[in-house]
């Protein structure tokens, strides 16, 4: 039972992890794709 709740803890954080990651690399891309490559840090506004 114990193992199974440990399970279950990992999978969550690794799940909280992937998927902002998949998320920011989707983000990238779609600003790739409209020809912006500043950080943004970088916008003067």
């Amino acid at each position: 039972m114990s193992s199974m709740i440990m399970g279950a803890a990992i999978a969550s954080v690794a799940w909280i992890c992937f998927v902002p990651w998949t998320k920011l690399k989707e983000l990238r891309a779609q600003e790739e794709h409209r020809g912006r490559t500043d950080p943004p840090e970088a916008d003067p506004r």
